[in-house]
């Protein structure tokens, strides 16, 4: 396997899942306004153009400033205020009401902020193996270098959304997926060792290849140490780097990298129970039902009824 491959493997799993980005509106407010956002099955991202606000999520409150990019990756339900104590107007009776140009919140006549705002769908009913990785929110301050590195995204976002030219929807999708994987990198270099899991993980070319080699053949009997051998390292040291690195040992991860690609067969595929099972390692539709059930929480066949429903 080349390097490109294993390092590219962020970028496989969103294709693999089809996670796509989807931009809904661009809010132009003045103070005093409030927007309440309900809990959604996707994950919400909020770009602040300009000006600022405060994001109330539960409890927590944090102020947004020019720049600040936050994501909220389980799509739980928050709200966005100039002030914490300002009324909210609730999303979906917004949007009944709004048109296609810049939206203007209900508000005041105070100062100007504007926002753009969108949500990221994907092909997966459980918890995304991407965005499950992540904590309930990710802040990205406006003057961090890691947005900076991200301006000419949002300003073509804010340039295609405004024109609104032929294509617009697959070149603003196309844009928020850059715009994703850039917050993703952004926020596994700032963890610390062993706290981004595999993503974290994907920056230590040893554990990347080892990675890649998983992923290229998920149904394979990989032993630790043949993937030492095809990484370059020994077994120990790949064992306790994998384990550190991403939070738990290689034999784990491939069982649930098994499991998830099973559940994208199951999904996607009409084949039987048999068939699939061999495809991702196991002798027996028996000994596989039971390590799907134990994984996903429901029986293979429940899994793909409730899917398809």
């Amino acid at each position: 396997m080349n390097g490109s491959r294993a390092s590219d493997l962020l970028g496989q799993i969103l294709e693999r899942t089809r996670l796509r980005g989807q931009l809904y509106c661009r809010t132009v407010v003045r103070a005093p306004w409030g927007l309440r956002f309900p809990p959604t099955a996707v994950a919400t991202i909020h770009l602040v153009i300009s000006g600022s606000g405060h994001l109330a999520q539960g409890r927590q409150v944090i102020a947004l400033g020019p720049g600040d990019v936050v994501l909220l990756p389980r799509g739980d339900g928050h709200s966005l205020s100039d002030a914490p104590r300002t009324p909210k107007v609730p999303l979906e009776q917004w949007l009944a009401e709004r048109g296609d140009a810049p939206v203007h919140v209900p508000g005041g006549t105070g100062a100007e902020s504007r926002f753009l705002c969108g949500f990221f769908t994907f092909d997966e009913p459980m918890a995304h193996p991407v965005l499950r990785l992540l904590p309930e929110r990710v802040h990205l301050r406006g003057d961090s270098e890691a947005v900076r590195a991200m301006l000419p995204t949002v300003a073509l976002l804010e340039q295609e959304y405004e024109r609104a030219e032929r294509g617009v929807s697959v070149v603003v999708s196309r844009l928020l997926d850059v715009l994703l994987v850039q917050v993703l990198r952004a926020w596994a270099d700032a963890q610390p060792p062993g706290e981004a899991g595999w993503l974290g993980a994907l920056g230590d070319r040893t554990l990347a290849s080892a990675l890649g080699w998983m992923h290229s053949e998920p149904g394979r009997d990989w032993s630790v140490d043949e993937l030492a051998r095809r990484a370059g390292t020994s077994r120990a040291t790949l064992a306790r780097r994998f384990a550190a690195e991403v939070g738990m040992a290689p034999h784990a991860y491939l069982t649930r990298l098994r499991m998830q690609e099973a559940a994208v067969q199951l999904r996607q595929g009409d084949e039987g129970l048999a068939a699939i099972a061999a495809r991702v390692g196991y002798d027996s539709e028996f000994a596989f039902n039971r390590a799907f059930r134990r994984f996903m929480g429901m029986p293979p066949g429940v899994y793909r009824r409730h899917a398809r429903s």
